[in-house]
């Protein structure tokens, strides 16, 4: 009875966590697609300005927040035991 009673009350918490879970997934994976379209523009904006110093120096910047942030995703997918 004891057993039945503490499923029941649990029962919500691990339906909060489950929400949790898919609005990270859902979250990181929207994430996903314009920091790809930053990276790719990263990768012709070096070839282009490899000989601008001063346009080489704002595509680092770009790319260093981009890494940064796929990390980070990367983190969270990884902390919930996610894909």
């Amino acid at each position: 009875m004891a057993w039945a009673a503490a499923g029941r009350a649990l029962r919500p918490v691990a339906e909060a966590e489950a929400r949790e879970r898919a609005f990270i997934r859902t979250a990181s994976h929207g994430l996903v697609a314009p920091l790809t379209a930053v990276t790719a523009n990263c990768d012709v904006l070096e070839a282009e300005a490899s000989d601008q110093a001063g346009l080489a120096s704002w595509v680092a910047n770009i790319r260093a927040a981009a890494d940064e942030m796929a990390a980070r995703i990367a983190d969270m997918l990884m902390h919930m035991g996610g894909d």
